[in-house]
């Protein structure tokens, strides 16, 4: 299996990310923000393991971008910021619904809201457009311990 991990070269924080996708698109959809608990009470209170901002269109068309600091010892800071972009939240009620009725029930959804939305790659291409970001492509799974390179 292959993930893309989005290396954000000038390592924004999750501020930087929200104010500009704010900046260009306005009013046009809902923003939910959420951050990261610091200590451990916060952890088991809060249960957020990283800083977010969801852009929300409707119960169903969501796009999180989540702002991660992960220790690299072969930076010069010894750390780096990554970027993840993840459509799989829906609200609550909605979630209920999609993993209650399985197959008919996802199918009856997307049918009523539409299984691809240009959402997504809007505010994709606001963050890769405004932040200078790499793009790495790494083999994850246990696929890559049998793969010899």
């Amino acid at each position: 299996m292959k993930i893309k991990i989005y290396k954000a070269l000038e390592n924004p924080t999750i501020e930087d990310v929200e104010r500009v996708i704010k900046e260009k698109i306005g009013d046009k959809y809902t923003y939910k923000s959420t951050r990261k608990a610091d200590s451990v009470a916060g952890k088991i209170l809060n249960g957020n393991a990283q800083n977010t901002i969801i852009v929300i269109k409707n119960a169903y068309h969501r796009i999180v971008v989540a702002v991660e600091t992960v220790k690299d010892p072969t930076d010069d800071n010894g750390q780096y910021t990554t970027l993840r972009f993840s459509t799989a939240e829906l609200a609550g009620w909605l979630r209920f619904l999609h993993r209650e009725g399985g197959l008919l029930g996802s199918f009856i959804i997307r049918l009523i809201y539409g299984s691809n939305d240009p959402i997504y790659d809007e505010v994709r291409n606001i963050v890769k457009d405004n932040f200078k970001i790499e793009e790495q492509t790494l083999d994850v799974g246990i696929g890559t311990l049998f793969n010899r390179t």
